[in-house]
């Protein structure tokens, strides 16, 4: 499969995913189990499918094995039920949520095509991080509704930042061509 075509996919894929969450947060904060562990399983897949798709499978142990964990931790999730594992629920949630950020700051500060979108992207970052501190101390249903709706918006953006830095490394690059 064409790479651009695989990302143009994943694009629409992840948005269309981010706006079904966010405008129907209260069913999926309902059933924060399952979409916690929906989400998780097939952001692990994404990444394993687009290295087996683009054959790109370098031997990067630390991004499989996170690959392989987060398909773990969103199996998990699924079985963990609605009310009998809440506290364990947002724990998992919050923690993964810390460590994609994480790695979401290591890559914007690797790929300083546009400055803009790094300063948002780490600024975005920085805020989910600090608010995923605090579900971990306080696990709420209030706070996994803010966290489901942060969840659409993470989805939007884990797509968009990246085409947008493209796009304008790119209108950047032509004029400064011409």
């Amino acid at each position: 499969m064409n790479e651009k075509i695989y990302l143009r996919i994943k694009i629409l894929l992840f948005i269309i995913i981010g706006i079904l969450i966010i405008v129907f947060s209260n069913p999926f904060t309902e059933y924060a189990h399952i979409t916690l562990g929906v989400i998780m399983i097939i952001y692990g897949l994404e990444d394993i499918l687009f290295k087996l798709l683009t054959k790109r499978i370098k031997k990067s142990i630390p991004k499989d094995a996170n690959d392989i964990l987060i398909i773990l931790l969103g199996t998990v999730s699924l079985f963990l039920g609605p009310d009998e594992h809440f506290t364990s629920l947002c724990i998992i949630w919050a923690t993964w949520t810390i460590l994609r950020e994480e790695w979401e700051i290591e890559e914007t500060v690797f790929h300083l095509k546009n400055k803009v979108i790094a300063v948002i992207s780490f600024i975005e970052s920085i805020a989910v991080i600090t608010i995923s501190v605090f579900f971990i101390f306080e696990p709420t249903l209030k706070n996994v509704h803010i966290h489901v709706v942060l969840l659409g918006i993470e989805l939007i953006l884990e797509v968009l930042f990246p085409f947008l830095s493209e796009l304008l490394g790119n209108k950047k690059n032509e004029e400064e061509n011409n």
